[in-house]
C-alpha cells in the first residue's frame, strides 16, 4: 500500500483547507490503525476525513464498518472533539507530520498525526501537553505518553538556500544521487527520479558538479511550488505531472485520486447487528399478532361469503327450515340450490 511522501502530504493539506470551520459531527475508529473524523460544513455537507497514521490522510467517500463496541481512543476523542470546529490544518516544517486544531468556546485541542515510521495520532491541549494517543511510545530522545509535553522528532538535515543544499548533497554518502534525494530530502523514490529526469541528470550518478546541483535546486523549488495536476498512474495517485512516467488518468483533485486508490483496500463487509433481547421479544409478539390478524381476515372472508349465500338463497333456505320445524324425518340429507349441493347434518 502506498505511503504518502512529504511532498504528497503538502499537496493534500492544501486541498484540505476547504474543510476549515467544519464542525465535528462524529468520530469513528474502524480498527486500531485508522481514524475517521466526520465533519459537517454549511453549503458543503458531510465529509469523512480518513487518517491512517504512517500511511495517508484524505477525504473518503466510504469507510470500513466500525466495531460493535467502540475502542477506547475513539470514545476519548468523542468526549473532547464532538461539536468542536476545525480551525486549521497544516504540515509541520515540510515533514510527514500534520496538525489539526479544533476549538469550541474556551476549549482548544490539537490532533497531531505522524506519518513516519509506524505512525501515530496524538491529542494534546493547546499547550501541546499530551492527553491521549493511539499508541504510547518511548525513544531515547522523546516519549508519547500522557502528562508530558509533545516533542517533535529530531529534524532531518534541511536547507534554506543553494549553498546549504549544495553542502547537503556533497556530504551525502549514498551510492547515487537519486538515493540522496529520496532519503536525505525525504522525497521518496518516484519524486527523486522525477527530479533527476527534469534536471537531465542520470539517477545512478554518484558525484554531481556545482552546475548540476544548481539545476537540481531550481527544479526542486519548482516541484514544491508547481500547480496541482493530479492523476492516477498505474496503482499510484500523484498530485503533479510526472514526466518520467507514462500519463495516467487525469482527475479533478488529488483527494479524488487518493480516494480511488485507497478505497480498494477498505474492508467490504456488512456489520452484524448485536441481538437485543428486548427487540427479539417485541419481534415475536409482532409475529404472533400478524398471524392472528391473518386468521381474523380469513374468518371475515368466510363469514362474508356465508352471509351473501344465505341472502341470495333466502327463500329456498326458509322453506327448508320451515319443513324442518314440522318434521325432521322428511328433510333430505342433500338438497340442491342453484346447481350447488348442500349436505345437511341433522342431530
Amino acid at each position: 500500500m502506498k505511503i504518502l511522501s512529504s511532498l504528497e502530504i503538502k499537496y493534500i493539506v492544501e486541498e484540505l483547507q476547504s474543510l476549515l470551520d467544519s464542525k465535528v459531527d462524529q468520530i469513528y475508529q474502524p480498527n486500531n490503525e485508522e481514524l475517521i473524523i466526520a465533519l459537517h460544513k454549511t453549503n458543503v455537507g458531510r465529509k469523512l476525513l480518513r487518517i491512517v497514521p504512517g500511511t495517508c490522510l484524505y477525504i473518503a467517500s466510504k469507510k470500513s464498518p466500525s466495531p460493535q463496541e467502540q475502542l477506547n481512543f475513539c470514545k476519548y476523542l468523542r468526549k473532547r472533539l464532538l461539536n468542536t470546529r476545525l480551525k486549521s490544518i497544516e504540515q509541520k516544517n515540510n515533514e510527514r507530520i500534520v496538525e489539526l486544531n479544533f476549538e469550541f468556546k474556551d476549549s482548544k485541542f490539537i490532533i497531531i498525526t505522524e506519518f513516519f515510521s509506524k505512525g501515530n495520532i496524538i491529542i494534546c491541549d493547546n499547550e501541546y501537553n499530551i492527553l491521549s494517543a493511539l499508541h504510547f511510545q518511548s525513544w531515547k530522545d522523546r516519549s508519547i505518553k500522557t502528562k508530558v509535553k509533545y516533542e517533535y522528532p529530531p529534524a532531518k538535515k534541511s536547507f534554506s538556500n543553494l549553498e546549504e543544499f549544495k553542502e547537503l548533497i556533497k556530504s551525502s554518502n549514498k551510492e547515487s544521487i537519486v538515493k540522496t534525494l529520496a532519503m536525505t530530502l525525504n522525497l521518496g523514490g518516484m519524486y527523486a527520479e522525477e527530479l533527476c529526469f527534469r534536471s537531465n541528470i542520470a539517477k545512478d550518478k554518484k558525484s554531481t558538479s556545482d552546475k548540476e546541483i544548481k539545476t537540481l535546486y531550481d527544479e526542486l523549488q519548482k516541484l514544491y511550488t508547481e500547480k496541482s495536476n493530479p492523476s492516477l498512474l498505474p496503482n499510484n495517485p500523484v498530485p503533479i505531472k510526472i514526466h518520467s512516467i507514462d500519463e495516467g488518468k487525469n482527475l479533478s483533485s488529488y483527494n479524488e485520486a487518493l480516494d480511488l486508490y485507497y478505497s480498494q483496500f477498505l474492508t467490504e463487509q456488512v456489520e452484524e447487528a448485536k441481538e437485543d433481547p428486548k427487540l427479539k421479544k417485541y419481534q415475536e409478539i409482532l409475529k404472533d399478532q400478524e398471524s392472528q390478524y391473518q386468521e381474523i381476515e380469513l374468518s371475515i372472508s368466510e363469514n362474508r361469503y356465508k352471509g351473501e349465500y344465505i341472502y341470495n338463497n333466502y327463500m329456498e333456505l326458509k322453506e327448508l327450515f320451515d319443513t324442518f320445524k314440522k318434521d325432521r324425518k322428511s328433510i333430505p340429507k342433500t338438497i340442491k340450490i342453484e346447481n350447488k349441493t348442500l349436505i345437511m347434518e341433522i342431530k
